[in-house]
C-alpha cells in the first residue's frame, strides 16, 4: 500500500465519514462557485438583454423595409429643366405650408418651417426628389408638441 492509502485507513471510521463529508461539501462549493453561479450570472444578463436584443431586431427590420421601400422609388431625374427658383415661388406646383423655402446658390435650396405637418414634408420632399433631382444633405426635425407637427430644418442640393 503507498503512503496515503496507509493515513487513510489508519485513521478511525468516524473520522473517514467526518472527511469524505468535507471534502464532498468543498467539491459541491467549488461547483457552485466557478460553474453554477458563472452561468446563473450568463443567463440572468441575456434575460436583460433579450428585450434590447428584439427591439434591434425589430428595427433592423424596419430599417430593411425602408431600404426596399427606397429602392421601389423612381429614379431622380438627372438633369431637371425646371429651375430652382420655381420651388421658392410655387412651390415646384407642390407647394409646402408654413415652410419657408430660398435658394442659396444654383444647386441648393434651404427649407424652414417652425411648424410643418410631418406628412405632408416628407411627401414634398418626395416628389422634389423625383421631379427636381434634389437630395437630402442635412435635416434638423424636431417634434413638436402637437401630433404630427414638427419644427424643420433642411438643405437640398442637386448632385
Amino acid at each position: 500500500m503507498n503512503a496515503s492509502t496507509r493515513l487513510w485507513m489508519d485513521r478511525a471510521p468516524a473520522d473517514r465519514v467526518l472527511l469524505m463529508a468535507i471534502t464532498t461539501i468543498a467539491v459541491l462549493a467549488l461547483i457552485v462557485a466557478f460553474i453554477w453561479l458563472p452561468l446563473e450570472r450568463a443567463r440572468a444578463r441575456l434575460a436583460r438583454e433579450l428585450p434590447q436584443l428584439y427591439a434591434s431586431a425589430a428595427t433592423l427590420e424596419r430599417q430593411a423595409a425602408e431600404a426596399k421601400r427606397l429602392r421601389s422609388m423612381p429614379a431622380i431625374a438627372a438633369g431637371a429643366a425646371e429651375p430652382l427658383a420655381s420651388l421658392v415661388t410655387a412651390g415646384g406646383g407642390n407647394p409646402l405650408p408654413g415652410a419657408q423655402i430660398s435658394v442659396l446658390d444654383g444647386k441648393t435650396i434651404a427649407v424652414t418651417g417652425a411648424d410643418i405637418a410631418f406628412g405632408p414634408l416628407l411627401e414634398w420632399i418626395a416628389t422634389v426628389q423625383v421631379s427636381q433631382g434634389l437630395r437630402v444633405l442635412s435635416a434638423r426635425i424636431e417634434a413638436l408638441p402637437a401630433p404630427g407637427r414638427v419644427r424643420a430644418e433642411l438643405r437640398l442640393a442637386r448632385p
